[in-house]
């Protein structure tokens, strides 16, 4: 095996999921050529671990797809493995002609596939690591942590910005209280975050709720009713500035998202808040790190589940 491509899912747990992968990859096959296929916005992660040679990026549009197609068919990749299930991924492999195909059976069109394995429950690390050992690579590490870089352009203004904010580095609690509409169950009431915010400010807590900027708006309706001292962060150039932020906090709060994993994969302490979701399968890893808080539902957690595990 000369050359391997990874097809990656769109989202940020998925990808710090995958991470492990690439990484025993490169250990097993130090000479072996790496490429990626990714959205833009996880481009810059994928390029901090310095595991991968090359990075497609995922655009959308029908004729972004045929430059795609044209650019992965030219580098002759013998074998892909392909973490996302989706229809335009393993078509994608397959009119790129590359020989040895591998994915989840529980994929839509697996008839494509050269080799199909077995899948149990959502995507996550475990099932990740059973797909690499279809391809000889058999020492993934069980979590995520140690494979993404800080940007040191990124870390510098994060630095300027807690100086500015009267901030010390591991001196602070990140929180993160959103989610993407199509997860919404995943989130708490708002009532419970604005008491949950105002308790930490009167404990003289230092504070940074961290969101996307396309999260402000929704982040504001909550933050007009929050303490002054606790502050906000949106970061203008995206997960690389984000994880600056993070990996210099106290402890990171939080629902089950891939902010979280982004804070876990960091080595940051997590409370992380799970309702109908299974952290057996996606908590934070080691999920002995860290501080699991989990109910029937997100909206049955309370304000006194979180602060009595900060006490």
């Amino acid at each position: 095996m000369d050359k391997i491509i990874f097809f990656h899912m769109n989202q940020l747990g998925d990808l710090l999921f995958s991470l492990p992968v690439l990484k025993a990859t490169r250990e097993k096959y130090p000479n072996i050529k790496i490429y990626c296929v990714a959205r833009k916005n996880l481009a810059g992660l994928l390029e901090s671990t310095k595991l991968v040679d090359k990075i497609f990026l995922k655009v959308g549009s029908l004729g972004a797809e045929i430059d795609l197609l044209a650019a992965i068919r030219k580098e002759k990749i013998d074998t892909a493995v392909m973490f996302s299930e989706s229809p335009e991924t393993l078509l994608l492999a397959y009119f790129s002609k590359i020989k040895n195909r591998v994915g989840f059976k529980t994929a839509s069109l697996s008839f494509l596939l050269t080799e199909k394995v077995e899948k149990i429950g959502v995507p996550s690390l475990n099932n990740n690591i059973v797909l690499a050992k279809s391809v000889g690579i058999d020492n993934v590490q069980k979590d995520y942590l140690n494979i993404l870089k800080v940007n040191r352009e990124s870390d510098v203004k994060v630095s300027f910005w807690l100086e500015d904010n009267k901030m010390l580095n591991k001196d602070f609690y990140v929180v993160s209280f959103g989610a993407s509409k199509r997860r919404q169950e995943k989130c708490l009431r708002r009532e419970v975050w604005i008491e949950t915010l105002n308790k930490l400010a009167q404990m003289k807590k230092n504070v940074v709720v961290v969101c996307a900027q396309w999260e402000q708006e929704s982040a504001m309706k909550i933050m007009k009713y929050v303490s002054k001292d606790v502050k906000m962060f949106c970061p203008e150039n995206g997960l690389i500035e984000l994880s600056a932020l993070i990996s210099k906090a106290k402890m990171f709060i939080g629902i089950d998202s891939g902010t979280m994993h982004l804070a876990a994969s960091l080595g940051i302490k997590c409370i992380a808040l799970y309702g109908n979701t299974d952290p057996s399968q996606i908590g934070p890893r080691p999920l002995q790190n860290h501080i699991i808080i989990k109910k029937n539902s997100a909206k049955n957690i309370i304000a006194n589940d979180i602060l009595e595990n900060i006490k």
